[in-house]
């Protein structure tokens, strides 16, 4: 770390050359942001970093994490009986006043208002006694009342600091007063503090003028005397608490030994600085705390730390301020060299006023409303909250105000005095005493053996889940177990077990329900079980769970069944994998007798068999007789290393029920694949049914499994067949038989010359079985082909076939299956078969058409690539289902890319034209695209060959002219723009797709009018035939066409109630609507009252004939939206003749038509006011554009220059009143004369 010399002088007001002093350090302004730290060296703070800041949340205010830990009792706190009472006793006796300080070493000393120190007995065979009462009330009415108190290290001397300013110092071993100083600071101001250091001949003590002085202790002659020196004045900063640091005698080594080192904090820092060999500041930190009630708080402790494999003690210094502290380790490079490493900022949520260590590890805090923190400190986590608030803690809020001398302090200091109790919490060797108005309290860390006892009161699985905390050295505060891992593990676990046998006998007892259900009484009993089982399999003790616990279940039977019960899961979960053969016995003996055999073979693979007395416990008797296969199997090959014992047993009962020539039973289907799974899991060298096996126990049962597979005879199995094992299974499950033998085949172990000749040996041992003997299926037969196939298609395969065994496989690979499954299996051998080579070339055209009757079409695809047949290779594309989309990938593919001969090219070509019908089947544009732009062919060529066939000429066409992935939008290729070819896609879209007509001719620009009119005409589509007729200028024939079209749907309405016809009927009276408006400003006034009135007669005379009441409101529906939409395109006037003569509302009532008038009359009211707003917005707009430009006409303009531009001369002076000057907008002046000549 820096010193500070190297700091900037500027901040602390330090001269250049001078040594700075505290009070200057003090004299920076609070204002300033830069923290001194942010100068030090941090590429020397190398030990415990930790730059996290975290926080600690209040348990008044929130659920604090403690809670959740549950870390026990951490904390105890008692009161000193005797000593309370003789401090209560002594007051009275000798009216020594209120407790007003505590100091604590191997006495207690307790300073009170009237000038007395009372001192008692702090060892542990003191009891506590009264030793001395120092001083008199003579004393107390001339020094005033004790406010700070300290003993030396050795426990001889006492100072004391009185209210008026005196300090006096005392012997404790006699009780004699040594010396008075009345000299140690400036008279007027109290004592705050008073701090001896390891050297008794040097103290430190803070007045209430927030000063600091060092008082240096001598003896000439037999005199004794005290020199006092300002460290620095608190005149600007006040310093309000300090702290030295003391070493164990034991560290007589440490560099810090001799130093004195010295922290205080102010309002708004905290100094520490060395006092010996001369004053130097080693450390500054800038407090952020601006509550002005917050006290500052210093605690140092001594930290054990290991670095470079060196044990070192290091001082840590805590400090902090409201609801902020911080931590930082002292490291020492050397004797000279001291930084201050920062370890970690922890935030709370509460407010302190005083803290203590209680040991290296844990913090004990204070807060506001007197309650008790307790906080780990490398977790940073809350433990405990304790209240103390009944001590009536002793403040020093008289001294902090200086009441004695007239209450001459600052108003900072007098503030913080409400609040200030440094001298009622005090900690001593682990210890923290408080001080109250009638008591003393001490507290101190629970040991972990009394913290289990507390939480017993709690209940025992608060107990058992602490204890289990301590087991894993994951409690916080431990106090009292050893430091070996080993001997704290065990003898917590003894603790532990303890507990957990005293739970299990209450529960059986006090704790077990009186009355109630059966089901009451499991239920209990499963919630106890798991606690014993968890925590002994934690600790290792699966004795004592098998042992002393199991005989206290076993004596009643429901609590014995719920205990056999409850060790399921942990089997299950291989938690517990061993169990006493004892135990075993009644597991087992239980789940027989509940029928719940199946639990109890799955349970047998998790466990270990070793530990069992197999023949004791009846396991494999009961395996046997209830068929638990898997049990027998894994027993034996766990337990007793026999791997094939029990697949001959197991394969004699197999082959028996394959013997009777019926239909297997479940049972023996589910034996017969249990056996192919393992005789799989040999040939792979690993247990069954999971697992893995040594490598060489691995390497051995797979030798001996194939070697039992090919053996000829089985003498257990009682058979004279050749290879019996191999017959079993293929009777069972050829197929399956197979697929095991292929998987278990393409294993490592099978590589290589002698894994090869292996294979060799089996397949040839599986021909002599199937092909030369009788009793095979011919589908059996063929799963054998299909697994020479797939074993002849392998990398490297080195399997020999004869001619005529692979003809017959190539014949049974393609021969027509009905399964899709079984088919696309055949298919992807023979595949395979291709890829290797296994076909010669001389077989290719059998296999073409074999494949081609099997419809094979990968296999064609293959074969004919080989054969540079790249137009038959398409038609397999096109043939097979699967593969329709890459059909068109692939003839792009083979017509763009230089790899393929013109010939080959132009063959492809002729066989795409030859499929078209079945390329525009599979994709329309895709297929246009392909014509177009690869085969260089004409539509009309398309066309012709497609005469025939128009709905898929319709489909190549809409290819051509519609985006397919968006119906509605319309696209004009270049292709497309031949008239005859867009009339033919008209004359087909109005056969196929009527919809989209309309569309076409609105969007298609390259169809002759006449002849477009004449298709849609043909085939009678209206609407299109409309549109055609208006855009060429006949709108009466088109609104005849619209009118009939409507006119049609609208009689609909009284033949049919369907909403589906009023829908229409709405839509054919909007066309023919929209229309009459298109057109209305083109006519004359008798021309648009022939179409409008037409059209109103449609919709008026169908409520003539109408008796529904609903029919007529459809058509009064019909009426009112033909006259609104008229009204702004024939005269009001008109309209209301038109109706009013009209037969369906002549012989009326008005309030028939009331509704018709008043909708005009509301459409006429809106237009109207429709109008006049837009006329008031044009004004307006008018307006403000004459009104700018008139402001922009008479704005005044000002000249840039007071210079022509053109002569230079000043327009100023101007000699001749009338000549005239000219000033352009932009600021640009002329002489009128001189920009007429210009």
């Amino acid at each position: 770390m820096e010193d500070f010399e190297e700091f900037d002088d500027n901040d602390f007001d330090i001269p250049e050359v001078s040594v700075p002093t505290l009070e200057s350090i003090l004299n920076e302004s609070d204002e300033a942001e830069e923290d001194p730290l942010t100068f030090l060296n941090e590429t020397k703070l190398n030990v415990l970093k930790n730059w996290e800041t975290s926080s600690i949340t209040s348990s008044d205010s929130k659920k604090d994490k403690s809670t959740s830990l549950n870390h026990g009792e951490v904390l105890v706190v008692q009161k000193m009986e005797s000593l309370s009472r003789q401090m209560v006793s002594a007051v009275d006796r000798v009216n020594a006043g209120r407790p007003t300080s505590l100091a604590v070493s191997n006495l207690i000393a307790i300073g009170t208002t009237r000038g007395l120190v009372i001192l008692f007995g702090n060892l542990p065979d003191s009891s506590q006694a009264l030793k001395y009462c120092l001083g008199s009330i003579q004393i107390g009415s001339k020094y005033g009342s004790v406010t700070a108190l300290t003993f030396n290290t050795d426990t001889t001397r006492l100072l004391v600091g009185y209210a008026k300013g005196e300090i006096l110092m005392y012997d404790v071993t006699n009780g004699k007063l040594l010396r008075t100083i009345t000299d140690a600071h400036p008279p007027g101001s109290a004592v705050l503090h008073i701090k001896f250091t390891d050297d008794p001949t040097l103290a430190v003590c803070n007045d209430s003028g927030g000063s600091v002085f060092e008082l240096n202790f001598r003896r000439l002659m037999g005199v004794r005397s005290c020199e006092s020196r300002c460290l620095f004045s608190g005149s600007r900063g006040e310093v309000c608490a300090i702290s030295t640091l003391h070493l164990n005698k034991n560290i007589a080594d440490h560099p810090l030994r001799d130093r004195h080192m010295l922290a205080m904090g102010t309002l708004t820092k905290i100094l520490v600085v060395v006092l010996r060999p001369q004053i130097k500041i080693v450390f500054a930190h800038r407090l952020t705390q601006t509550n002005p009630t917050c006290v500052p708080m210093l605690a140092w402790q001594l930290t054990v730390c290991h670095s470079e494999g060196m044990r070192l003690i290091e001082p840590v210094l805590l400090f902090g301020r409201g609801d902020v502290l911080y931590f930082f380790q002292v490291k020492c490079d050397g004797w000279d060299a001291i930084n201050f490493v920062h370890l970690r900022t922890m935030n709370i949520t509460y407010k302190l006023i005083n803290m203590a260590w209680l040991n290296s590890r844990t913090i004990l805090l204070l807060d506001v409303r007197e309650n008790l923190h307790v906080v780990d400190v490398d977790s940073q986590t809350g433990l405990q909250t304790k209240s103390i608030d009944h001590t009536k803690l002793i403040y020093s809020s008289s001294a902090f105000k200086s009441l004695a001398n007239g209450g001459n302090v600052s108003q900072a200091l007098a503030v913080i005095g409400e609040h200030a109790c440094y001298h009622s919490m005090v900690q001593h060797n682990g210890k923290v005493y408080f001080l109250g108005e009638e008591s003393v309290l001490a507290s101190n860390i629970t040991t972990w053996r009394k913290r289990i006892d507390f939480a017993l009161e709690r209940g025992h699985k608060h107990a058992l889940d602490l204890a289990l905390m301590f087991y894993d050295n994951s409690a916080k505060a431990v106090v009292g177990l050893p430091a070996d891992p080993e001997q704290q593990k065990n003898l917590v676990s003894d603790v532990l077990l303890d507990v957990l046998v005293e739970f299990v006998d209450l529960s059986m007892t006090k704790l077990c329900p009186d009355s109630g259900k059966l089901q009451v009484l499991i239920s209990f009993y499963r919630n106890v079980v798991p606690v014993c089982v968890n925590h002994c399999l934690h600790i290792g003790r699966v004795d004592v769970l098998f042992g002393r616990i199991y005989e206290r279940f076993r004596v009643d039977c429901i609590a014995h069944g719920a205990f056999l019960e409850c060790l399921e899961p942990y089997i299950m979960n291989d938690k517990l994998q061993t169990i006493s053969p004892e135990v075993m016995q009644d597991f087992v003996a239980h789940y027989q007798a509940k029928g719940m055999l199946s639990s109890v073979e799955s349970c047998l693979l998790h466990l270990d068999v070793s530990s069992l007395d197999l023949h004791q416990t009846q396991v494999l008797h009961l395996c046997w007789a209830h068929g638990l296969y898997d049990a027998i199997i894994s027993i034996h090959n766990r337990g007793m290393k026999d791997y094939f014992g029990p697949l001959f047993e197991l394969l004699s009962i197999l082959q028996a029920a394959l013997s009777t020539g019926a239909p297997l039973s479940e049972k023996m289907t589910t034996l017969g694949n249990k056996l192919l799974v393992y005789v799989s899991c040999c040939l792979a060298g690993v247990a069954y049914p999971h697992g893995l096996l040594d490598d060489e126990t691995s390497t051995s049962v797979k030798n001996q499994m194939f070697e039992t597979l090919i053996h000829p005879s089985i003498s257990e199995l009682k058979t004279h067949q050749l290879y019996p094992i191999i017959h079993i299974f293929l009777r069972f499950s050829t197929k399956e038989f197979l697929n095991v033998l292929s998987l278990s085949i393409s294993e490592p172990h099978f590589q290589g010359r002698e894994g090869f000749s292996k294979v060799q040996n089996f397949v040839d041992v599986l021909l002599q079985v199937m092909l030369e003997s009788q009793g095979f299926r011919p589908d059996q037969i063929g799963c054998l082909f299909t697994f020479l196939a797939r074993l002849s298609a392998r990398q490297n395969s080195q399997i020999h076939l004869n001619e005529t065994l692979k003809h017959q496989v190539l014949e049974f690979l393609t021969t027509p299956s009905d399964h899709a499954t079984d088919h696309e299996e055949r298919q992807q051998a023979l595949v395979d078969l291709l890829q290797c080579g296994f076909i010669e070339e001389s077989y290719t055209p059998r296999l073409v058409h074999l494949a081609g009757q099997a419809s094979f079409f990968r296999v064609l695809r293959f074969l004919h690539t080989q054969q540079r047949k790249f137009d038959l290779v398409f038609v397999a594309y096109v043939q097979d289902p699967a593969q329709t989309d890459n059909t068109f990938t692939y003839v792009e593919d083979v017509l763009t890319s230089p790899q393929y001969t013109e010939q080959e090219k132009q063959m492809l070509k002729v066989k795409v034209l030859e499929h078209i019908k079945d390329l525009i089947n599979i994709n329309g544009k895709k297929s246009v695209n392909l014509v177009t732009n690869l085969l260089q062919g004409t539509i009309q060529t398309i066309a012709a060959k497609l005469h025939d066939e128009p709905f898929v000429l319709y489909t190549f066409l809409r290819g051509l002219f519609i985006n397919r992935d968006d119906d509605v939008t319309y696209e004009a290729p270049a292709a497309s723009t031949d008239p005859d070819t867009c009339e033919l896609y008209l004359s087909l879209m109005c056969q196929f797709g009527r919809a989209e007509v309309l569309q076409f001719v609105q969007d298609c620009e390259y169809c002759r009018p006449h002849k477009a009119l004449e298709i849609v005409r043909r085939y009678r589509v209206d609407e299109a035939t409309a549109f055609l007729l208006e855009k060429s200028g006949d709108i009466s024939a088109a609104f005849n066409i619209l009118l009939n079209a409507a006119h049609e749907k609208i009689k609909l309405l009284s033949e049919d109630d369907e909403s589906l016809h009023q829908d229409d009927a709405m839509s054919a009276v909007d066309d023919v609507i929209r229309l009459c408006q298109r057109n209305s400003r083109k006519l004359q006034e008798k021309q648009r009252e022939k179409l409008w009135f037409s059209l109103l007669d449609v919709v008026l005379k169908p409520q003539h004939n109408m008796d529904m009441s609903e029919d007529k409101e459809v058509a009064k529906q019909l009426a009112q939206r033909v006259l609104t939409s008229m009204i702004g395109h024939m005269t009001l006037p008109a309209v209301l003749q038109k109706i009013i003569q009209d037969p369906a509302y002549k012989s009326g009532k008005f309030g028939e038509i009331r509704n018709l008038l008043l909708g005009m009359l509301e459409t006429y009211q809106y237009e109207r006011t429709l109008l006049n707003t837009t006329l008031n917005l044009l004004g307006r707009d008018r307006h403000r554009s004459l009104a700018s430009l008139h402001k922009n006409v008479v704005h005044g303009v000002a000249p840039k220059s007071q210079f022509c531009l053109i002569c230079a001369k000043s327009v100023l002076n101007n000699q001749q009143k009338t000549e005239n000057l000219i000033i352009f907008r932009y600021g640009n002046v002329y002489h009128e004369n001189c920009l007429n000549k210009e």
